[in-house]
């Protein structure tokens, strides 16, 4: 999008300091009137009264129907998992904006940021690089990509703008979908033509330079059905002062104090399509980012990275009784990446006072490329039993490895240019390639009309390492009528990455290809009251225990080891109210004990208690308004890291949404951060001993209009 017309977009949509008081003012109104809306009249309130419980109740209602939990509908009630469903309404009231800021408001879950500027999601006491324990899904199709075996290195800023609900499931959920399905799974269920029915346009700018434009759109011709949307993102992202970095106390070529790098660009595209039996779906993903500190914790200003990842899904679906019917998918998933690395500024000297004028640069390349197929069969053995099986088999193939660099890999030696050494010191293995047999069993049965028992198991055999079975199993006991009982129990495993298997030629890291996968047993319960047809309850206890995990050694360059285990315990607990027609409330608490099996060491960087309170006010037809806040307790550091935890930090924010002013037409606003608080994200020992300062207070609009 060109200078002039985001100059254009930004100034009359007046993003100045005016909004900022113009919000804070309006936040003191809405507080003073919530005795008023909390509890609407029906006259007030008379156009909602046609609106399907799901709507309604929508983010509270146990009725929700989902499918991650067995591939297949149920309740979230009758599902055996540990859930949170986060609906489209929400999302729009809440001002989310990408997966991050959703996840932050759901118990077990932990988000920050690290040196490249990703987000990185942690669960339960776990906190990983490139969020490689979760398995992430559009629409049933994993997200996760080889080299990181995560999700968050290209969709930390997955849009959510066309997310029908987001189905969370807190747990192990490798018996329904094998590897990184470690500590949960999250499915991004996309709207449809039933969902959209026309165009939606939406138009947003705000702070950083920021500009957002997304188009939405769904429409059903005959037995056809279309749906998709475009998103582009622009930012300048914002920009904060780093005190130190890595070469800091060595070098006085270090670019610190200096200032943060963070500019983002994304284009995003997504298609359905539907006729009959069969789907088509489809994803495009452009991107270009920053670094923001740095690849090697070096303050760099000549750092990009450029990814376009796409895949193609195709699905069959075939109903031969009531009882009996078979789902095809199969799909193709590509991925390219090109990095211009910097890991030494300008003028750097090294150890043996060799001296890099141009500092250490590098470029590297490559591609991916995932096929594969599966068929579910889900048979009705009888009225009060149903099983499920299936098979998968999955090609995953990197190649196309690239490296050029201003140094001689061997010696790290300085060269006076960029040199091509793809074929003499390639940065990982030239050409890796996986291949992945799986087979899943899974038996529903509804013992009587109050419990229910789930057993599933699949099996996972890889060409690289053993073979890996896991199994679960559940029983949901309802057992008075507003009350039910969880009891869980089910085992899981990460397989190892690229990057861990076959890094090669760093000086930093190199892999190691006789890893094992990291595995983890879990025994959950969930206890679910309704304690009036308003308000209701949960409270979850889970116990995790990890072997086999997969962490780097002291060494130099370091190497990644299968080295000891971990326990994790902790209890999550919900309360949420809601009076309908946009007025509700909620508070979520968690505790986690995380800590290292052999030494009893606490596991690094997520906080022992946290949570999240929030409300919604509708006001009449034409305004809303809702506040979240998010409360952390302190962050501990890794063991043998002199400096204290980092601090306990509570963060605001607030959106406010006016529509029906205008047909068709909604202005949406957000305050992210209300109050400006000053905090900071975990930099590794030894790394950037001022941690990474986060964003403070910003502010985004958007204008929405419906066709």
């Amino acid at each position: 999008m060109n200078d002039k017309f985001r100059k254009i977009l930004l100034r009359k949509i007046n993003l100045d300091s005016r909004v900022i008081r113009v919000f804070i003012s309006l936040t003191f109104i809405l507080f003073l009137l919530l005795n008023l809306s909390f509890f609407p009249t029906e006259s007030v309130h008379a156009q909602n009264e046609e609106m399907e419980l799901e709507e309604i109740f929508a983010i509270f209602s146990e009725e929700e129907i989902v499918v991650s939990a067995l591939k297949k509908p149920r309740k979230v009630s009758k599902s055996p998992a540990i859930m949170s469903v986060i609906t489209a309404r929400q999302i729009k009231q809440m001002g989310f904006r990408t997966l991050s800021d959703v996840l932050e408001t759901v118990p077990g879950f932990d988000v920050s940021m690290n040196k490249n500027g990703t987000r990185e999601i942690g669960v339960r006491g776990i906190l990983l690089l490139d969020s490689s324990k979760i398995k992430v899904l559009i629409d049933g199709h994993s997200i996760n990509e080889p080299a990181t075996g995560g999700a968050t290195w290209l969709f930390d800023s997955l849009v959510v703008e066309n997310a029908k609900r987001i189905e969370i499931i807190r747990g192990p959920g490798s018996a329904l979908y094998g590897q990184n399905a470690f500590l949960a799974v999250i499915n991004v269920i996309t709207k449809d033509t039933d969902d959209i029915d026309g165009l939606q346009v939406t138009a947003s700018g705000g702070s950083f330079d920021t500009q957002n434009y997304n188009v939405l759109f769904g429409k059903e011709f005959g037995a056809l059905k279309a749906s998709g949307f475009f998103d582009f993102f622009d930012t300048e992202g914002f920009s904060k002062k780093i005190e130190e970095d890595f070469v800091f106390a060595t070098d006085p070529a270090s670019l610190t104090p200096g200032r943060s790098q963070n500019q983002k660009e994304r284009i995003d595209l997504n298609l359905k399509l539907s006729y009959k039996n069969l789907e088509l779906n489809s994803k495009y993903m452009n991107r270009k980012k920053e670094g923001y500190v740095g690849i090697d914790n070096t303050l760099s200003d000549d750092t990009t990275w450029r990814d376009t990842y796409a895949f193609t899904e195709l699905i069959y679906n075939i109903k031969y009784s009531e009882k009996f019917n078979i789902k095809t998918r199969a799909y193709y998933d590509y991925y390219y990446s090109s990095a211009e690395i910097e890991t030494r500024p300008e003028g750097f000297v090294d150890q043996f006072t060799r001296l890099f004028p141009d500092g250490i640069k590098s470029v590297t390349r490559f591609k991916e490329h995932t096929l594969g197929i599966e068929t579910q069969f889900n048979y009705k053995v009888f009225e009060r039993n149903e099983l499920t099986f299936g098979f998968q088999y999955e090609w995953i193939h990197q190649n196309s490895v690239n490296l050029d660099a201003n140094i001689f890999p061997p010696t790290i030696g300085p060269l006076s240019s960029l040199t091509d050494f793809s074929h003499d010191f390639p940065f990982t293995r030239r050409s890796a390639t996986r291949q992945i047999w799986s087979l899943y069993l899974q038996d529903e049965w509804n013992i009587t009309k109050d419990v229910d028992f789930t057993f599933g198991v699949r099996y996972d055999h890889f060409t690289r390492f053993d073979s890996t079975t896991n199994p679960r199993a559940g029983l949901i006991w309802r057992f008075i009528e507003d009350a039910h009982l969880k009891l869980l129990f089910a085992t899981a495993f990460r397989a190892p990455n690229f990057n861990e298997l076959f890094f090669a030629n760093n000086p930093i890291e190199i892999g190691n290809s006789n890893l094992d996968p990291e595995k983890i047993n879990t025994f959950e319960v969930g206890l679910g009251y309704n304690f009036t047809e308003h308000v209701r309850g949960n409270v979850n206890y889970f116990f995790n225990r990890i072997r086999d995990r997969i962490q780097k050694d002291s060494q130099t360059p370091s190497q990644d080891q299968n080295l000891g285990g971990a326990r994790i315990k902790g209890i999550e607990a919900e309360l949420k109210a809601d009076w309908g027609n946009d007025n509700y409330v909620y508070a979520n608490y968690t505790f986690q004990d995380a800590e290292e099996t052999r030494d009893r060491n606490r596991l690094a960087f997520v906080p022992i208690h946290k949570a999240n309170l929030g409300f919604n006010i509708g006001f009449w037809k034409y305004a809303n308004a809702n506040v979240n806040t998010f409360i952390s307790g302190p962050r501990p550091r890794e063991d043998g890291d002199t400096r204290r935890d980092l601090p306990s930090y509570t963060l605001s924010n607030l959106t406010l949404i006016g529509k029906n002013f205008i047909d068709n037409f909604e202005i949406r606003g957000s305050v992210f951060n209300l109050f400006d608080k000053s905090y900071d994200d975990p930099a590794q020992k030894n790394t950037v001993p001022t941690d990474y300062p986060q964003q403070g207070r910003s502010f985004i609009i958007e204008l929405r209009y419906r066709f």
